[in-house]
């Protein structure tokens, strides 16, 4: 049986033998409008760069074997320079380098509009790299390629950690155009599998940050948010400011600084979870009672705002300590899991614990800061920004459970 890909972008699955090169070398005379590309990017051909041409592998494999391998490189037939750069021949993506090994984990971080999900992103990624791969488990968390380099810089790191600037909603896939278009961030894990290092394991995790306004039509999501069907994990972001309960017991500047979104377009929280669990139940053609089997985190966002709620000496007002020797205590996850699922209940929010034990056959509750602070308005008295770079709280937590939940780390 011929063995098969998933593109991390377009999510059209290919025959190894499937895959296309593009020249490396910019004197090449080839020149295209990228159509594949174009279309991925919701853009028209004519208003494409010229770039370099893609090509087809000209290796000629018996027919037993072509499905089974997958080229690693190929001479452009304009210019002869020699290639390994593979693209996906359905979107001409470059394809992340382990893709032959399966060994892609998409984790998918959504919610509703204005809880946070760009912040978690900016901010989870950054720790990865400083933090929690160099620190706690002796390994090292990189870009795929310049282009993700670049997408994070540009657009998520330079944002909150240099100009303390509150990010931009997201844009709605339904938006057509460039700039609209949220590409995935990927990222490579390498991690020691034992104490002398000497033998290492290389993980490629695809970030999603999708639009809460997506999130609000089954038909759309059908379209734009069909990484969700693929998802090693999902991080389900939950507003505390969404929530009536509370949000009618907290301070009018109190919301003024942490949310963007007026009561009125508030959406029960259990709608959004209920349209997840129909897309996943509809791509795998699985009938509408049966258990999602992909491990989900709930996670409040915006914890700042929440943490005065806690009781005095609740666990979730620590920093995390999960991590001991690179392994996950269960102890202590299991303690944050319930004081925050017995929270909820006393909210007012029974009814969205109770859809989420009837819907997810693994599920964890957890809540996060990523920026640390409420965020304050400009002396101009126009956007909101940071008073400082963020300081966050627990923000690996949701990552570190779905790690487990995926026999990546131990637990003890």
């Amino acid at each position: 049986m011929a063995k098969k890909y998933t593109c991390p972008y377009c999510f059209k699955e290919h025959e190894f033998s499937d895959v296309e090169f593009r020249c490396v070398n910019g004197f090449c005379s080839e020149k295209v409008q990228d159509e594949q590309y174009a279309a991925f990017l919701g853009m028209k051909k004519e208003s494409m760069k010229l770039t370099n041409a893609t090509f087809r592998s000209a290796a000629n494999l018996p027919k037993l074997f072509r499905g089974s391998f997958m080229p690693m490189w190929e001479n452009c037939p304009h210019c002869q320079t020699k290639s390994s750069v593979r693209v996906c021949p359905s979107c001409h993506n470059v394809l992340p380098e382990g893709i032959q090994d399966n060994e892609d984990e998409i984790i998918a971080i959504v919610g509703s509009r204005d809880v946070g999900k760009t912040h978690f992103v900016s901010v989870l990624i950054n720790e990865l790299q400083q933090r929690i791969c160099p620190g706690v488990l002796n390994g090292i968390f990189n870009p795929m390629n310049d282009d993700v380099y670049k997408h994070y810089r540009d657009n998520f790191y330079n944002k909150v950690y240099i100009q303390k600037q509150l990010q931009n909603l997201t844009a709605t896939g339904n938006v057509r155009g460039e700039s609209a278009v949220r590409k995935p961030l990927i990222y490579e894990m390498i991690i020691p599998l034992d104490e002398k290092g000497k033998r290492k394991k290389k993980y490629t995790f695809v970030f999603y940050d999708t639009a809460g306004e997506d999130l609000k039509n089954e038909a759309v999501m059908k379209t734009v948010n069909r990484y969700i069907c693929k998802a090693s994990g999902i991080i389900f972001l939950l507003d505390p400011l969404q929530i009536m309960a509370l949000r009618n017991n907290m301070e009018e500047e109190e919301i003024k600084s942490s949310s963007s979104i007026l009561e009125s377009e508030i959406e029960p929280q259990e709608m959004v979870l209920q349209r997840i669990a129909n897309l996943i139940r509809e791509e795998r053609g699985w009938r509408k009672t049966k258990e999602i089997d992909v491990p989900t985190a709930i996670a409040f966002s915006k914890f700042d705002v929440l943490k005065r709620f806690f009781p005095k000496g609740s666990i979730v007002l620590e920093p995390s300590s999960y991590l001991r020797e690179g392994q996950l205590d269960k102890n202590e996850w299991f303690t944050v899991s319930s004081e925050i699922q017995a929270m909820l209940q006393e909210w007012g929010a029974g009814g969205f614990v109770q859809n989420v034990e009837m819907t997810f056959k693994k599920y964890t509750f957890c809540t996060v800061s990523a920026l640390g602070q409420q965020p304050v308005l400009s002396q101009s008295g126009g956007a909101k920004e940071l008073r400082s770079i963020p300081k966050p709280h627990r923000v690996e937590d949701p990552f570190l459970w779905i790690l487990k939940e995926n026999n990546i780390i131990k637990e003890k």
